[in-house]
């Protein structure tokens, strides 16, 4: 019987707990209108700032613009074109085998003596053997 009291005891002092928090949802409320109102105010400002700032470097633009083409003299339009001709195919480049071999053989020694940690000079490659 002893405990039931205990418990009962501590069902009315929830109970106040859960009403004390309760009453202060004004606080909690007003907390959330003024952050929400805040971030959106915010973002409206951001809005208009971005909008102006667009609007006038559009107008300066714009008359650059315009300067640059009163500037300029009248072109030409072009003939009309009777016929698209095709292009012929560019041809292969030449490449000398020399050199890219010269410029491979230098990256390899390249590599090998980064690996190896010494100077390309200190080392010295008899062969170079291509595997498929």
């Amino acid at each position: 019987m002893h405990e039931n009291l205990q418990e009962g005891k501590m069902l009315t002092n929830m109970s106040m707990w859960v009403m004390a928090a309760a009453s202060q949802d004004l606080p909690f409320l007003t907390v959330f209108v003024l952050g929400f109102g805040t971030v959106f105010v915010g973002l409206l400002a951001l809005i208009l700032i971005i909008t102006l700032l667009g609007k006038i470097l559009g107008r300066s633009t714009a008359k650059k613009a315009e300067q640059a083409a009163k500037a300029m003299p009248a072109q030409q339009p072009a003939a009309p074109v009777a016929a698209a001709v095709e292009p012929e195919p560019a041809p292969e480049p030449v490449v000398e085998e020399t050199e890219d071999r010269q410029s491979m053989v230098a990256a390899i020694s390249a590599a090998i003596a980064t690996v190896m940690g010494e100077d390309v000079s200190g080392i010295r490659i008899l062969s170079i053997t291509r595997l498929n």
